[in-house]
């Protein structure tokens, strides 16, 4: 009977670290409402698109305003009087879509001739014009209230990629990868703390933001290394660079200092090693599904693209995108790279704090 008094030692073990308990019962349970609310039937984010409207008729204008009303749709402000314009942004990433309405749409209507409309489109993003082209249809019937001839021409603003999926896929799976960071620096801090290292090291005279940078230093490297590693392997696999290469990289490596003062947070708060190892993956996982490593977050409900938009991780996925498949330059990302040095320096300064409290304690 050894077997059961192992058992039930084990049992106890189990149950006397209740992180871990919940990592093994709650982890299905956030992947099953992860799933349910961001595909679940949900009303999604509308699709933000542009208009041109080369007619500019009073016909043309009341179909813009019939647009603007539709929940599905988020006409971007200016309505555009001319194609340039428009294709101008859609090149710099600004705009990812746009609608033409010719010259001669007004007359076309009235006199209930055929009606040609373009949908222009990046096609580093194919899933826009199926989400753009049924709302714009039904608006257009709707608005003609006759059956009149109904055209939507798709075209394509070509980008020079080898493979659309790997250009999507390598930038969110290099800040999944960093994100990694998180629960291993902070497992370092909590078993450094167990051992009394850290007592030790509180004896000297060294302040609290030497202990926080001095754990983060040997990290550096590490980041430099991996986003060098993610970029060159995706570059095996087919990912085609179009932009500037240093901007990306820079993107991907504030990212990383980013999650190691996630971790460095982690390690502080931590009690056990397998709480700051294991439970960062409740939250690791569900973070990366929202914020559109593999799937477009445009697909989600509003209060997920919200949640999302307030973590740091969305825009360095969003920037890096920009940057490599459209070419985007600094001008154009200049918000997200703000985003992510503003988060790393609030994390970084809250450690500080907090590491301080730890010390006093």
């Amino acid at each position: 009977m050894r077997f059961w008094e192992i058992g039930k030692r084990n049992l106890k073990e189990l149950y006397r670290d209740p992180v871990a308990l919940a990592f093994l019962l709650g982890m299905p349970l956030v992947f099953i409402l992860i799933f349910s609310f961001a595909f679940g039937g949900q009303a999604t984010r509308p699709l933000s698109i542009g208009i041109v409207d080369e007619d500019q008729s009073q016909i043309s204008t009341a179909f813009v305003n019939c647009l603007e009303s539709i929940p599905a749709l988020e006409v971007a402000p200016p309505i555009y009087h001319s194609q340039s314009q428009a294709e101008e942004e859609l090149d710099t990433g600004e705009l990812s879509i746009y609608l033409l309405i010719p010259r001669g749409f007004g007359e076309a209507v009235e006199h209930r001739q055929a009606i040609d409309l373009e949908l222009a489109y990046n096609e580093a993003d194919p899933m826009l014009p199926q989400r753009a082209v049924p709302v714009i249809r039904a608006v257009a019937l709707e608005f003609l209230n006759i059956p009149i001839p109904l055209n939507i021409e798709l075209r394509e603003t070509e980008v020079e990629i080898k493979d659309e999926y790997i250009n999507y896929l390598i930038p969110g799976m290099a800040v999944f990868g960093l994100m990694i960071l998180i629960p291993s620096v902070g497992g370092i801090m909590v078993r450094d703390r167990a051992k009394g290292f850290l007592s030790r090291l509180m004896t000297t005279p060294a302040r609290p933001s030497d202990f926080i940078f001095g754990y983060s230093l040997p990290f550096v490297p590490v980041i430099v290394v991996s986003v060098a590693i993610y970029l060159g392997v995706g570059v095996l696999m087919g990912l085609s660079i179009i932009g500037n290469l240093g901007l990306a990289f820079l993107i991907l490596f504030i990212i990383g200092i980013c999650c190691l003062g996630i971790g460095m947070l982690l390690g502080t708060l931590a009690k056990s090693e397998e709480q700051a190892s294991g439970a960062p993956w409740i939250f690791i996982i569900p973070i990366v599904m929202i914020s559109g490593a593999w799937w477009p977050v445009e697909q989600m409900p509003s209060v997920i693209r919200s949640i999302a938009d307030a973590l740091p991780f969305l825009h360095a996925m969003d920037a890096t995108r920009s940057i490599i498949t459209l070419g985007t330059g600094l001008e154009a990302i200049t918000n997200d790279l703000l985003y992510l040095v503003g988060w790393t320096v609030v994390i970084f300064a809250l450690g500080v704090i907090l590491f301080r409290r730890s010390m006093r304690s």
